[in-house]
């Protein structure tokens, strides 16, 4: 099992944002020493009441600290922004970074940040699609001529190309049958794209989404990925109420602002404005013991086949004491323990 760390940019405005960042360059270092081979971050606009961090801009300064991991965006809320922008930031991050970064994007949830940029949300699976299909070209190819219903190139040349050629891979996002079905038919298996689950969403339904995603796959004629990344919230304490009683609140504030945002009622289906805390942890998180984390897992990668966790393991105002400790706690205790019982 591979391990990427999911850099939780989510900090109360108020915060000193210096010493948040230096966290994050600590947890990434931690990370790097005791095991794991990647980091990737998500993506919102920074505005009200949470600070997110640019997730392209924030990862150029993380390659610094992160030797030979992998990078990644899990995922890019690609509608939001200009291809042209996105493709030339994208493929500095794969210059700076030697090769390692993947692009993860997808359509976005989220109504507020598409009002707030004056775009509309109901149109932005046509912007989502177009946008991928001029940044690969552009990497691509030399020269683009396109023409869209929302971006035009005429004879467009990117000077600058990311190192991995034809170009990086690419995972892509969604949280509904048909944006999995697309996924598999945006995947180009052989150059390393697969799909990524939400982590909003529970373990009954990514795994049907996984089975849904592999058979498309098959159904297509493509071979299967190569790795198969699922992200995941998790909590790793000495015990399970230890992990409760510290992680709980910072899980219940972060979901209370993404219920605001309609994540339970537009994304995830559950007829709620929100949900309590053991209605959150049901299926979404997996959190206790190292002995339970694992076990957890083990049942995951039989019933999905992943092959990297993206651990999602921060949220809003949580303590780094309890960040770090999940970090080692899972690297140094749970894994080898997934990898014990796969063995068998």
């Amino acid at each position: 099992m591979q391990l990427t760390l999911f850099i939780s940019s989510e900090h109360p405005p108020g915060d000193n944002q210096e010493q948040k960042f230096a966290e994050h360059i600590e947890q990434v270092k931690i990370a790097r020493e005791v095991g794991f081979d990647g980091v990737a971050i998500g993506n919102h606009l920074s505005y009200g009441s949470s600070a997110w961090y640019p997730p392209l801009e924030t990862l150029t300064r993380l390659a610094a600290e992160t030797g030979d991991m992998s990078l990644a965006t899990c995922m890019l809320v690609l509608p939001l922004f200009h291809p042209l922008h996105v493709a030339q930031q994208a493929a500095l991050l794969d210059i700076v970074s030697g090769g390692r970064f993947t692009f993860g994007v997808a359509p976005g949830w989220q109504e507020d940040e598409f009002r707030i940029l004056g775009l509309d949300h109901s149109r932005r699976i046509g912007r989502y699609v177009e946008s991928l299909t001029l940044i690969k070209r552009l990497w691509m190819e030399e020269r683009v001529d396109f023409s869209g219903k929302h971006f035009e190139a005429d004879g467009l040349e990117l000077a600058l190309k990311p190192v991995q050629q034809p170009r990086p891979p690419m995972w892509y996002g969604g949280s509904v049958a048909k944006a999995v079905e697309r996924a598999a038919r945006l995947s180009d298996t052989s150059l390393g794209d697969s799909w990524v689950a939400s982590s909003h969403l529970t373990e009954e339904v990514i795994t049907e989404q996984a089975v849904l995603y592999q058979d498309t796959l098959k159904q297509l004629g493509k071979p299967p990925p190569r790795e198969f990344p699922l992200l995941r919230n998790i909590v790793v304490a000495p015990d399970r109420e230890t992990a409760l009683r510290e992680a709980g609140p910072f899980l219940e504030a972060s979901y209370r602002i993404f219920g605001q945002w309609g994540l339970f009622t537009n994304v995830v289906g559950s007829g709620k404005a929100q949900l309590d805390l053991e209605e959150l942890l049901a299926g979404r998180v997996i959190i206790g013991s190292p002995e339970e984390c694992a076990e957890e897992l083990v049942r995951l990668s039989r019933t999905t086949g992943f092959t990297r966790l993206i651990a999602r393991i921060q949220w809003l105002g949580m303590d780094q004491r309890i960040v770090l400790r999940t970090i080692e706690l899972l690297a140094k205790e749970v894994r080898p323990l997934v990898e014990k019982e796969a063995g068998r």
